[in-house]
């Protein structure tokens, strides 16, 4: 199934947290600018700064559908569906659930648990069938043979 739902909204963010950037060195000249995103555009040439450059700004708070989740149970007594994966969005918001966009052969949990039994089993009955002692026939009686002392 599909999960759609507002992400949690942080704020402004800088460059480091909301892209992943590394930040400028803290020696050589560079003061105060140290998680600065360094130069935004390129020369005289373009003379301006493309749009979708990577800046800081508003983070957060954008719809987003999380696809192929799993429904691992559900309560109908208490209104719960226990679902595996991660759902967006932040504690008590609402959350649209539609069936799968797409069409993936992915098996459940279930299913590999199933399979993971059935493969437990045959190599249980195989060892168990090894292990079995072979019958071996009956043993010559020994003679006895008295020591004297």
């Amino acid at each position: 199934m599909d999960i759609t739902s507002k992400t949690i909204g942080k704020g402004f963010a800088g460059v480091i947290k909301r892209h992943n950037f590394s930040g400028l060195r803290a020696s050589h000249g560079v003061s105060v600018s140290h998680r600065s995103h360094g130069s935004t555009g390129q020369n005289q040439d373009p003379g301006k700064v493309f749009k979708g450059k990577k800046m800081a700004g508003h983070m957060g708070d954008k719809l987003r559908t999380i696809q192929n989740l799993e429904i691992i149970k559900s309560d109908i007594e208490n209104n719960l569906i226990f679902v595996k994966g991660s759902v967006p969005g932040s504690k008590n918001s609402l959350v649209l659930i539609q069936k799968n966009s797409k069409k993936l052969n992915k098996k459940t949990t279930l299913e590999k648990d199933k399979t993971l039994q059935a493969s437990t089993t045959k190599t249980e009955t195989k060892t168990k069938a090894k292990a079995k002692p072979k019958e071996q026939p009956a043993e010559k009686k020994s003679e006895k043979k008295e020591i004297k002392k």
